[in-house]
């Protein structure tokens, strides 16, 4: 072979059609996009149980990602006789499928109901290719991660139904057969936004009993989210993370994350969280239990009457619906 790799040139000249257009539909389904994520409980219809649809590591997303653009897990190159989304497109003789993905609301508060339907037909036919197993995709950062299996109905229908808690990107993949050519939904977005309501409405009292308008919180959701990240992990007292947690270890860990330097124990962080109302809690806040003057416990507000709560020796870091209706709530700006 000559330095300047003339000898290359045939080998090129020699790519078949079929190979050619593999690698132009792996390079155009690989694209980045960027977006938010959340972990979000769904139910799959009738079956009545519901499922944790949460991300998984970055390896095990990036993996997932390649198999689903017909990549391999390490960059592999691509070929006419590569496997995946991208091979099969490649393949000629399969009809043409297409597939989409519809949410019922496009912006909700958190932790609200969101259904989500998704469509399988045949390209040309307008046939719905009916039982069939469908995947949803969440965005992981610039990656891919399947989250759910449904299966297609006898109209090409499939619906899951989730509550989310911070803003949330999804896609739906078909992945083929040898009569149908897999497909891939466009990606649509649900927003997910803390409600608010006129000044006041949301107030804590100020000196002399006066209500005062307390700002939303910017990073709520996302805490919500990072908590949630830590689920399972075991309560040590004193531990700060990333592998254990003690209550205000989890919700420091979970602030520095954001950019929010909060001091160490559960009395110092209900020192410097602005006082809201119990009505006025949104996902994110901080509930704390005990007295003003002897905090005993504090755990981050997940919504619907939830907090994630590193709690005691001998448990883990879970969701737990708050306990009492004794508790007071911090916002973190």
């Amino acid at each position: 072979m000559s330095a300047d790799g003339d000898e290359l040139t045939p080998w090129r000249v020699r790519l078949s059609p079929q190979t050619r257009r593999v690698a132009t539909i792996a390079a155009v389904t690989t694209g980045t996009l960027a977006a938010s994520t959340a972990g979000f409980a769904a139910t799959m219809p009738g079956t009545g149980a519901s499922v944790a649809l949460e991300p998984v590591t970055a390896a095990a997303a990036t993996v997932d990602s390649a198999a689903m653009v017909g990549g391999g897990a390490h960059g592999a190159t691509l070929t006419a006789s590569t496997t995946g989304l991208a091979g099969k497109i490649g393949n000629p003789d399969p009809t043409f499928t297409s597939v989409s993905i519809v949410a019922d609301q496009t912006t909700v508060a958190p932790n609200a109901p969101v259904v989500f339907t998704v469509r399988a037909m045949e390209v040309g036919t307008g046939r719905p290719v009916t039982n069939q197993r469908v995947r949803i995709a969440v965005a992981n950062g610039p990656q891919w991660t399947t989250t759910a299996q449904l299966q297609t109905d006898s109209t090409g229908t499939a619906t899951i139904s989730t509550r989310l808690l911070s803003t949330t990107t999804l896609t739906a993949v078909f992945d083929g057969t040898n009569v149908l050519r897999p497909s891939l939904a466009g990606a649509t977005t649900v927003t997910v936004r803390s409600p608010t309501g006129p000044a006041g409405a949301l107030g804590g009292l100020a000196a002399g009993g006066a209500a005062t308008a307390v700002p939303g919180s910017s990073i709520g959701a996302k805490a919500v989210y990072l908590a949630s990240l830590q689920r399972g992990k075991p309560y040590v007292y004193g531990a700060e993370g990333p592998y254990a947690f003690d209550c205000s270890g989890l919700v420091q860990y979970v602030f520095k994350q954001l950019g929010r330097s909060l001091p160490r124990t559960a009395q110092q962080q209900f020192a410097a969280s602005l006082r809201v109302p119990q009505a006025g809690k949104q996902p994110g806040d901080l509930i704390f239990f005990g007295s003003p003057s002897n905090i005993t416990h504090v755990a981050i507000y997940a919504g619907n009457g939830y907090v994630w709560s590193a709690p005691e020796t001998g448990r883990t870091v879970s969701l737990v619906p708050i306990w009492t209706s004794t508790y007071y709530v911090g916002r973190v700006m």
